[in-house]
């Protein structure tokens, strides 16, 4: 179990490093142009990823047989990744972390409500905590920088 909360945190971890690395690229290659090396090289690195996988095993019409709305992480991961270059150019990354944070827990919140039909207060109150705490931290900040 420790390797798993430690495998997570490191995925914390690297998404921030990426969305960081990501911003500058965008920064001096535009944002449409900067996503495109992004998703160019994941889609590369997943691609030899699986080449040296011992389960290296395509199968090409599982694309056929495969759902529409299963095409859609890939629709929601680009246009995820554009809001967050675009909203990094106005936000602090601190802010646009914990707002991404904020987002994906009230996702998850809404997952589980309507797919699982598990909802709990306590689970909605920990993210209003959240959100209540960027918009008290972007209060202090404002009254500290006015002179």
């Amino acid at each position: 179990m420790a390797f798993v909360l430690t495998l997570a945190f490191v995925n914390g971890c690297a998404t921030v490093i990426s969305k960081m690395i990501n911003y500058r690229c965008t920064k001096i290659l535009g944002t449409y142009n900067g996503s495109l090396v992004n998703y160019v090289v994941a889609t590369v690195l997943s691609f030899v990823l699986l080449l040296f996988s011992s389960r290296f095993n395509i199968n090409f019409y599982a694309f056929s047989d495969a759902s529409w709305w299963m095409y859609l992480g890939g629709a929601f991961g680009i246009i995820a990744f554009l809001i967050s270059m675009v909203t990094l150019s106005r936000l602090k990354v601190m802010e646009s972390t914990i707002l991404l944070l904020v987002g994906q827990l009230t996702a998850g919140i809404l997952f589980d409500a309507f797919m699982f039909k598990n909802f709990s207060l306590l689970k909605l109150a920990g993210v209003l905590l959240v959100a209540g705490g960027i918009i008290w931290d972007n209060k202090i900040s404002a009254s500290a920088q006015e002179p």
